[in-house]
């Protein structure tokens, strides 16, 4: 029976079966008759029936290598420095812009307060990491607010030092069409503990720019988030108002790329354009109920500019995090007030679809009709993060909640704990928004102390149970006890006119490898 069904294959094909790979081969009727005595005399040596089963392996087909459309080259060009805000400390030699008074009057907010004592019983040890905006050089801080080393990137940058004794470096590039979005860079670099340049990413081209964060990877890959540029044509066709548009004719995505530094690939990828729902146009595919999908991002909601235009840049993504241990990524958006987490362990394939949708979102449930502005937790907030394991509180989420001019002006630090399964999924309730809704920790100073950095700023949760806070507005840092005591803090001023800012400030044990490396150099 065996050689009878082997034999009609004769008629057809032969599949032949080399490891990963699986190859069918026609036999012209010439050749048939060699093949059936071949295959006769196989199966004569085969085991008999009674013997157990002929095991026939079929593997499984590879999918196809990822290839992105993003151009990266190592090349980042010439040095540039983007413009600050209108009357911030500009690059040195610059003539200094005209601060707007509505600006003027939110950055004047505690900026009179003295600067509080040092608690030496108290405060952490190490060293914290100032790199003031558009200034050189960033340098390292001890508690005696001693400068005990510095350094320059070849761009102004977001240093990061890792564990290593490197230094990963975010620094700014020219770009004709993202000049306007706030954040953008352009440019990764790697510095050795010596250092010098190990490797340079240019993440920019007329269609995608990286802007603010970036972190690096245990397999040395790095991941960044990007704008996508589009025509705000194709934006109404995925169901955006054509009343609100900008009107450049351009739109931004944002998304978040995984680089191998060494190839220079992009080998992985996430976009917000693949993860869009809306209720406008019920000629489009992703037409539907948006309360009925959470994990999605409707792609008609928005903030208004005081004049009633809108950006291109409607989301602004302005920090990510990356939790190796549930292979998945945070990220915060800055204009819709809301955090998001999605699945890194699917392939950038699988990432297009549904399994690349919200696996969580906190802070702003009416942005997905589960919620009133009443519900609203989160107002233009910074620098989200998981608590690093060790840490008290770790596997938490920590956030700078900046606050609104408008509505809410104070700034706050809060700390809350993720409706986390085991499965790595995050309890929803139908009909309800995601939770939590009560708060493991805030920091919020009362009147009499008033605290609100408008912009950039951030927040790390320190060994000892402090938390580092970054009022980056005007480039001050404190370190706070969970009661909220201020045990130490310090202010930038270099002397130029206009005051500075600090897109991140963290702290240092005095044995990190990165630290070491700066001194020692």
């Amino acid at each position: 029976m065996i050689l009878s069904k082997s034999l009609s294959l004769l008629f057809s094909s032969v599949t032949v079966n080399r490891g990963d790979r699986v190859t069918v081969y026609s036999i012209k009727p010439a050749i048939r008759l060699l093949y059936a005595s071949s295959v006769s005399f196989l199966f004569a040596c085969a085991p008999a029936e009674n013997e157990g089963p002929v095991n026939l392996v079929t593997a499984t087909p590879k999918s196809p290598p990822y290839i992105s459309s993003k151009a990266v080259s190592t090349d980042c060009g010439v040095v540039f420095a983007s413009p600050p805000p209108p009357g911030f400390a500009d690059v040195p030699g610059k003539e200094l812009t005209e601060m707007p008074e509505a600006l003027a009057k939110r950055q004047a907010v505690g900026a009179d307060r003295p600067l509080a004592e040092t608690d030496i019983e108290r405060v952490s040890s190490g060293y914290v990491l100032i790199e003031p905006g558009y200034r050189k050089p960033a340098y390292l801080v001890n508690n005696d607010k001693e400068v005990v080393a510095s350094f320059e990137n070849d761009y102004f940058s977001f240093t990061q030092l890792q564990a290593d004794g490197s230094r990963l470096a975010s620094g700014n590039l020219y770009s004709d069409y993202f000049m306007d979005g706030g954040g953008n860079r352009g440019c990764l670099e790697e510095y050795a503990a010596d250092g010098s340049l190990s490797w340079r990413l240019r993440l920019e081209t007329d269609d995608y720019i990286h802007h603010h964060d970036a972190v690096k990877l245990s397999n040395g890959n790095v991941m960044a988030i990007v704008w996508e540029r589009i025509t705000t044509d194709q934006a109404i066709a995925l169901g955006r108002n054509p009343e609100h548009v900008a009107e450049d004719g351009h739109f931004w995505f944002d998304g978040i790329i995984e680089v191998n530094p060494e190839t220079a690939e992009i080998v992985w990828e996430w976009s917000m354009r693949h993860h869009l729902v809306q209720n406008f146009d019920p000629g489009q595919r992703n037409y539907g109920v948006v309360a009925e999908n959470p994990g999605k991002l409707d792609i008609n909601t928005f903030e208004l500019n005081r004049d009633g235009s809108v950006n291109a840049d409607w989301t602004h993504v302005n920090a990510l995090d990356y939790n190796e241990e549930l292979d998945q990524i945070i990220f915060s958006s800055n204009y819709l007030s809301e955090v998001y987490i999605i699945d890194h362990s699917t392939t950038a394939f699988e990432a297009q679809g549904a399994a690349g949708d919200f696996l969580y979102r906190w802070g702003n449930p009416e942005n997905y009709d589960r919620g009133s502005a009443e519900d609203r937790r989160l107002f233009n907030q910074h620098d989200v993060q998981w608590i690093s394991d060790g840490l008290p509180g770790a596997g938490n989420i920590m956030i700078f909640n900046n606050g609104d001019p408008k509505i809410r002006p104070h700034s706050s630090v809060v700390e809350f704990a993720t409706p986390l399964s085991d499965d790595g999924n995050y309890a929803l309730a139908e009909g309800s928004a995601y939770g939590p809704a009560e708060l493991v920790w805030e920091y919020a100073p009362t009147d009499e102390e008033i605290f609100f950095s408008w912009f950039v700023s951030g927040a790390q949760r320190l060994a000892n149970g402090n938390t580092l806070v970054d009022h980056g507005a005007s480039a001050r840092v404190r370190e706070v006890t969970a009661d909220g005591e201020i045990v130490w803090e310090y202010a930038y001023d270099d002397g130029a006119e206009g005051p500075h800012m600090l897109f991140r400030a963290n702290r240092y044990p005095v044995d990190h490898p990165g630290v070491r490396a700066i001194i020692e150099q």
